[in-house]
């Protein structure tokens, strides 16, 4: 017979499962319509210096709390008894990404998605039975269900909740939260949501073809590794130099607006604005289409997405950067392969992969999300290459790191 204490704790992962699926829905129906508003107005973009100082001001004097929203969920999942995430962190959030995007600030929607599992997990803090650890797996259980609803892939989602506040994978907690990730992401189903749909990878037929491209995925995997420890150094030195030399949060995200409109005119496309999953035109570089054989990425546009993205999230734009990691990953695979004679799809594929665990420190997250996302087929050439390119990245992350909070 059911425990009035596993009844409570079921009826509040229900809810929560519910409540992150639905959000995550509308997130992503949203994300799609402001995008598709700011193809067919161009104009928009131009406004968003103005957009900066308006989200600025809320952040300053409304929504200081919640603005560090990754540190502020790291601490709450080391300290849930003293440290508890604000309700306003999930609407902030999801407003400000929106935002963020409808003008054309190079951010994401994944970092977005956790942060409302997580703020919605801590609302429903009070209906769980009491307990020395409840409140921090329910935390994870908040995360793993965003992470999962907005991706459709819920074994990564879980994994990446353990990862992401460095907890060991081999745990009972990941029990509840692939539970918790599975529901939620089919319920973001339910409701018609629509994800971003990549290719079929094919892979090398026989054994001579592996051998004569294998230093070629070792030679992506040190790129890779260079361009985390880039991204990584440049995001963290970008945000340090905004809040010292821009200590007003509205300055800052002008000045970074400004920027962003100034790149803009410079390149004279805006391949790299906005998320960079939706089409503008047909010859727009969009991550989908790095996965295609008939699309060649500039050697330049992987770099281009990192300058646009850094300087989005340092002057203080909503969003995260996990989709714009993935595009930067998927461009320098696809820029290389051809470069190298090499499969398109599968260096776009472990591109994508291997730069965002490398950039995360989050590896058995991004393998699963890989398989997931592209099939088992690529599991054996995706988890070595992410491997190699994680462990020599580093041990830092564009994350904050739990042991000094």
């Amino acid at each position: 017979m059911l425990t009035a204490k596993l009844i409570r704790w079921l009826l509040t992962l229900t809810a929560l499962s519910a409540l992150v699926g639905s959000a995550a829905a509308f997130f992503l129906w949203s994300l799609d319509a402001v995008t598709l508003l700011r193809f067919s107005n161009n104009w928009l973009v131009f406004l968003l210096p103005i957009y900066g100082i308006a989200i600025g001001f809320y952040y300053r004097h409304h929504g200081n709390s919640v603005n560090s929203a990754n540190h502020l969920i790291l601490t709450s999942s080391k300290n849930p008894h003293t440290h508890r995430i604000p309700r306003r962190l999930a609407p902030s959030i999801l407003i400000s990404t929106l935002g963020s995007h409808l003008f054309g600030a190079s951010a994401g929607r994944e970092g977005t998605a956790v942060q409302m599992g997580a703020g919605i997990a801590s609302s429903l803090q009070n209906f769980i039975p009491p307990s020395r650890n409840g409140k921090q797996l329910l935390l994870l259980c908040g995360i793993a269900a965003g992470f999962a609803a907005v991706f459709a892939t819920p074994i990564a989602g879980a994994i990446f909740a353990l990862e992401f506040i460095r907890r060991r994978i081999i745990s009972p907690k990941i029990i509840p939260c692939l539970l918790t990730a599975y529901a939620a992401h089919h319920i973001c189903l339910a409701w018609g949501s629509h994800h971003t749909l990549y290719p079929i990878i094919q892979l090398p037929a026989s054994f001579s073809s592996w051998l004569s491209i294998s230093w070629k995925v070792l030679l992506l995997s040190l790129l890779i590794a260079l361009v985390a420890r880039l991204f990584i150094s440049l995001s963290h030195l970008a945000s340090e130099k905004f809040k010292k030399y821009l200590p007003h949060e509205a300055t800052r995200a002008f000045v970074g607006a400004l920027l962003i409109i100034a790149l803009f005119l410079l390149i004279g496309r805006s391949d790299y604005l906005g998320l960079g999953v939706l089409a503008e035109s047909q010859n727009s570089l969009t991550l989908p289409r790095f996965f295609h054989s008939d699309t060649h990425a500039p050697a330049t546009a992987w770099l281009w997405k990192m300058i646009f993205t850094i300087i989005t999230l340092a002057a203080g734009f909503k969003g995260g950067e996990v989709t714009p990691l993935l595009f930067i990953g998927a461009a320098l695979g696809n820029s290389l392969a051809w470069f190298l004679g090499a499969p398109i799809n599968l260096f776009a594929a472990i591109g994508m992969i291997a730069l965002f665990a490398s950039a995360t420190n989050t590896p058995i997250a991004s393998i699963a999300l890989g398989i997931e996302l592209l099939g088992w087929k690529i599991t054996a050439p995706l988890a070595i290459a992410t491997f190699i390119a994680w462990k020599l990245s580093g041990a830092k992350s564009i994350y904050p790191d739990i042991k000094e909070l």
